[in-house]
C-alpha cells in the first residue's frame, strides 16, 4: 500500500511540477553559490527563490540567517511577556493571590530584555 502511495504522489508531483536544468558558467555559479550560503540555503533552493519571486514581481522575501536569529529573538521575548500576563489572567480568574513583586520582577525582566533586542537594530 506504501508503494502505491508513493507511485501516486511521484505522478501527482510530475504533473504538477517541472524539473529546469540549465549550464550556468562557473563565475555565475560560484556567485549564486556565495549568495546562496548568506541565506543558508541550497544553490537550488536559491535559484528557485530568486526565479519565482521575479516571475511573481515580488521583492527579495528571503531572510539571512541574523535576520531568521533576530526575528527568533523577538519571538522568544514575546512569547515571555505573553505567557507571564497569561498566568496572570488565569490567576486572577481562579482566585489566587498574586505576589506584586513576582509580576512587577518578571516584567522588569522582560523590559530589559526588550530593550537589548531594540539596541540591536
Amino acid at each position: 500500500m506504501n508503494k502505491d502511495y508513493q507511485k501516486r504522489y511521484k505522478e501527482s508531483y510530475k504533473q504538477k511540477n517541472k524539473i529546469v536544468t540549465f549550464p550556468l558558467s562557473n563565475i555565475f555559479y560560484e556567485e549564486l553559490r556565495k549568495r546562496s550560503i548568506y541565506y543558508d540555503l541550497s544553490v537550488n533552493s536559491y535559484t528557485k527563490h530568486l526565479v519565482t519571486d521575479f516571475l511573481n514581481n515580488n521583492t527579495n522575501t528571503l531572510l539571512t540567517k541574523d535576520r531568521v536569529a533576530y526575528i527568533d529573538e523577538y519571538i522568544r521575548i514575546t512569547r515571555g511577556i505573553a505567557n507571564n500576563i497569561n498566568q496572570l489572567a488565569y490567576s486572577s480568574h481562579i482566585g489566587k493571590y498574586i505576589d506584586e513583586n513576582i509580576l512587577i520582577n518578571s516584567l522588569k525582566y522582560y523590559e530589559e530584555e526588550f530593550k537589548k533586542f531594540i539596541s540591536k537594530t
